[in-house]
C-alpha cells in the first residue's frame, strides 16, 4: 500500500470514531492502527485521534494524520506524516513527506521527503532531503543541508552553517556566518529576495574564545553562492558570489564579486571588498521568483 493509500485509509478509521483506539503507554507498547500499521513506543506515550506524544523511542508507521505531534527522545516515522502542530526534541528521522502548520525540531532532524509547513523553527543539525516550502517563515540555528530549493514566503533565517545545493526564495534572507573549524557555507543555486542580509559574526562568549589559539581555530564564516538578487537592500559580508543586484547594495568586508555589481539607487563598497568590475548603476533592479 502507497503513502497515500494508506493516509486515505487512515482518515477513513478517523471518520470511524469508535474504531480508533486511544492509549497510554508507560514502559513499552504498540498500538495498532487498521489499515496504517503499529505505534511502538519504549518509555511512555499516549496516543489518540487528536494527538500522539512520545517520550523515550518510538517508531511510526507513515500515513497518519493527527492534530498534535510531539516527540521526545528517539523516534522514526516510515512514510509521510501530517499534523497541524508537530514537534520534535532529540533524534528524529522521517521517511516520507512532512506536513504541517507548525514545525518544530531540536537536535537532530532528517526529513527524506518533502516539507510543507507553515512555519518551520530548528536548532540542531538538520536535513531536508526533498526541499523545504514554507508559507511562513524557516528559521534554523546550527547546521542544515537541504540538496534541492527552499521557498518561505516571508522570511529565511540562518544563523551557523548551511549547505543549499538548489536556490533560497524568500521575502527577506537573514543570515549570520558563524566562525568554526569548517566555516563555509553554500547556496549553489542563488539568493533571490527582497531584502538580503548576510553578516559574519565574531566569537564572542567566553573570554578563552578569543585567545589567539582558538581565533586561528576558528575561521571566520564564509557564505559561497551564484547570483544574489534582492528587489530592495543588500548587505553582504564574507560573501563570495558571481552577481549581485538590489536598489540599495552593500558590499561589506571580506566580499569577493567576480561579476558585476548592478545597483538602482545606493552602492557602497568596504575597501577589502573585491571586484572583478565597477558597479554599475541601473534603471531597474531584477525581480525574485514569485
Amino acid at each position: 500500500m502507497s503513502g497515500e493509500e494508506r493516509r486515505k485509509e487512515y482518515e477513513k478509521r478517523l471518520q470511524e470514531a469508535d474504531g480508533f483506539p486511544t492509549a497510554r503507554i508507560s514502559g513499552s507498547g504498540k498500538v495498532h492502527i487498521q489499515g496504517v500499521g503499529t505505534i511502538s513506543i519504549s518509555g511512555s506515550g499516549q496516543v489518540s485521534q487528536d494527538e500522539i506524544r512520545i517520550s523515550g523511542s518510538g517508531k511510526l508507521p507513515g500515513g497518519l494524520k493527527v492534530k498534535s505531534l510531539r516527540c521526545s527522545g528517539s523516534v522514526s516515522v516510515d512514510g509521510d506524516i501530517e499534523a497541524e502542530d508537530m514537534s520534535f526534541s532529540g533524534s528524529a528521522s522521517i521517511y516520507g513527506n512532512v506536513i504541517a502548520r507548525m514545525l518544530s525540531a531540536a537536535g537532530s532532524f532528517s526529513a527524506h521527503g518533502m516539507t510543507k509547513a507553515n512555519t518551520i523553527e530548528a536548532a540542531g543539525s538538520c536535513k531536508f532531503y526533498k526541499g523545504i516550502e514554507a508559507e511562513d517563515t524557516l528559521r534554523v540555528a546550527g547546521s542544515l543541508r537541504v540538496p534541492t530549493d527552499v521557498k518561505a514566503k516571508k522570511l529565511v533565517e540562518l544563523r551557523g552553517i548551511f549547505d543549499v545545493d538548489g536556490k533560497i526564495v524568500t521575502d527577506r534572507f537573514e543570515a549570520r556566518l558563524i566562525r568554526s573549524s569548517k566555516p563555509d557555507s553554500q547556496v549553489l543555486g542563488g539568493i533571490q529576495a527582497i531584502n538580503v542580509n548576510i553578516r559574519k559574526k565574531g566569537i564572542g562568549g567566553s573570554w578563552i574564545l578569543n585567545l589567539p589559539f582558538f581565533r586561528r581555530l576558528l575561521r571566520e564564516g564564509r557564505l559561497y553562492t551564484t547570483n544574489i538578487i534582492a528587489e530592495d537592500r543588500v548587505y553582504l559580508e564574507n560573501v563570495f558570489c558571481d552577481n549581485v543586484q538590489g536598489r540599495d547594495v552593500t558590499i561589506g568586508e571580506g566580499c569577493t564579486i567576480r561579476g558585476k555589481v548592478s545597483y538602482s539607487e545606493a552602492i557602497s563598497v568596504h575597501p577589502t571588498a573585491k571586484l572583478s568590475l565597477a558597479p554599475q548603476k541601473t534603471a531597474k533592479t531584477g525581480e525574485r521568483e514569485r
